[in-house]
């Protein structure tokens, strides 16, 4: 499965469920995806900052996408594909 770094601004479509924030689909350049499993979620702070990065998944593809809570921006960090 090969891996790539990124650090791209994306689109993303949340589902907001029980006090929690799930990304649902996200476009990337020309492309859409839908989210099919959140695998993991982790926060952290960056300055006075809050972000998380959510770990997530479809049938084929594997990405980290990371919300800056201070500039409200998402970013694709990271993805894998079959």
């Amino acid at each position: 499965m090969p891996s790539s770094i990124a650090n791209d601004p994306i689109s993303v479509l949340v589902a907001f469920r029980g006090g929690t924030v799930k990304p649902w689909k996200f476009r990337w350049g020309n492309r859409m995806f839908e989210v099919k499993r959140v695998n993991l979620i982790h926060g952290s702070r960056e300055g006075r900052s809050r972000v998380f990065t959510f770990s997530c998944s479809d049938d084929a593809n594997f990405w980290k996408l990371r919300f800056d809570t201070e500039s409200l921006e998402w970013r694709l960090v990271e993805y894998a594909t079959e």
